[in-house]
């Protein structure tokens, strides 16, 4: 059971009535669009540029080919070591 204020709950109940539907459909709904808004607005997941692909997210030949540059130049007696006098 959620705690709405006076104000909220008389919305959502007016609302429910006007629409022949429950209030907790109307939540539901509410915070489903609201999720959809929030995920249209995050920035792009930019984690296959260092290498750091999800589970849920197949590999590409991209994120395998930065990966493979970045462990090159980073790898002892690499490009970075030079550049760094190391």
């Amino acid at each position: 059971m959620i705690y709405l204020p006076d104000e909220l709950h008389g919305y959502l109940a007016r609302e429910a009535q006007e629409q022949d539907t429950s209030m907790a459909a109307l939540v539901r709904e509410a915070i489903a669009e609201y999720r959809t808004r929030k995920s249209e607005l995050e920035p792009s997941d930019i984690s296959a540029i260092f290498g750091c692909i999800p589970d849920d997210r197949p590999e590409t030949d991209f994120a395998q080919r930065v990966d493979e540059g970045l462990s090159e130049y980073f790898a002892p007696g690499g490009q970075w070591d030079q550049e760094n006098g190391l």
